[in-house]
């Protein structure tokens, strides 16, 4: 049996234990948390007050990071180098320097790490691959992905507006680019982005990629209007659309002359299951990396958002001639 044991208490991490329960070959044994109050909400487990404690404890085999993600990157260290594996929700880290040091020190430990990012594991997006492996809608010329939601009137309490790691491209950002580079993999020639500030961080972002063999695609973040989350996804044959596209369980299907068709794949009982069974079956396996979500994915998904990021305090193009 795998005993995990879960770094922070929030509201994400409710969402993991639950996921987590329809397991048949991993338990909950322990939450760290220095709030006393969100420790008695777990109280039927192992509990510590400080992360360092749970990382010590012996009968810990892999660890959830869910705390802010500016510390993701103290404490996935800290596990790697004690041999704990890691799932570490997204965004992993804040730069491509820190993911490139993970996945040497995973390397080096030879101790498994994967960034939660969930999408690529649920039974719709494997299936959509799939067919895109097919040729159903032939060679992929563009991919379009929007996430945005109202934020509200929540501003003074959220840690969206912290200066180190607020901003929509933090919060959410990981599924926009992770899910366009999971659909084109070429070199990345230029990035622009039109972006919208409030209260010092981007509230905003609707970034253009253009990929080297002229693939392009289109990300919208946004935390101050609130649209439909869809992905579309157009080839040389058809298109092919997705909403919520980071956690669907249908996709519309159309090919050129032919009438428009329905695909349903629902969740392995919830959206969270999914990635919890590939780091299951990556550690029994004795792997240190997800075949797809692996730690150069999380790299390359890094290097784009640090030209992102880039471009957001320049405010400009950023273009490789």
């Amino acid at each position: 049996m795998i005993r995990w044991g879960i770094l922070g208490a929030g509201h994400i991490a409710g969402r993991f234990v639950k996921g987590l329960s329809f397991s048949d070959r991993s338990v909950l044994y322990a939450v760290a948390s220095r709030s006393g109050k969100k420790r008695e909400q777990y109280a039927d487990y192992v509990t510590y007050s400080s992360y360092e404690q749970l990382l010590d404890d012996p009968n810990v085999d892999v660890v959830y990071l869910a705390m802010w993600h500016k510390d993701h990157f103290q404490w996935a260290m800290e596990a790697l180098k004690k041999k704990k594996a890691v799932l570490c929700e997204k965004p992993a880290v804040l730069s491509t320097e820190q993911m490139e040091q993970i996945a040497q020190c995973a390397r080096e430990n030879d101790t498994f790490f994967m960034e939660a990012m969930k999408t690529r594991f649920l039974p719709m997006i494997i299936r959509l691959k799939a067919l895109l492996d097919e040729g159903t809608i032939g060679t992929i010329t563009r991919v379009e992905n929007r996430f945005c939601y109202d934020i509200g009137d929540a501003q003074d309490t959220r840690d969206l507006f912290e200066p180190e790691q607020g901003g929509i491209l933090n919060d959410v950002g990981s599924y926009n680019m992770a899910s366009l580079l999971d659909y084109i993999g070429d070199e990345i020639v230029s990035v622009e982005n039109d972006v919208v500030y409030k209260n010092g961080v981007d509230v905003h972002d609707r970034v253009t990629v253009t990929f080297a063999n002229g693939q392009t695609g289109f990300l919208e973040m946004v935390m101050d209007e609130a649209k439909e989350p869809l992905m579309t996804i157009t080839g040389t044959k058809g298109s092919i659309e997705c909403a919520p596209f980071y956690r669907p369980e249908k996709i519309v299907v159309k090919r050129k002359g032919e009438e428009a068709y329905t695909i349903e794949c629902p969740y392995e009982h919830d959206d969270f299951y999914s990635q919890i069974k590939e780091v299951e079956d990556c550690l029994l396996a004795g792997k240190i990396e997800s075949d797809r979500m692996s730690l150069q994915d999380s790299i390359e998904v890094q290097r784009l958002a640090d030209r992102i990021r880039e471009i957001i305090r320049r405010g400009n193009k950023d273009e490789v001639q």
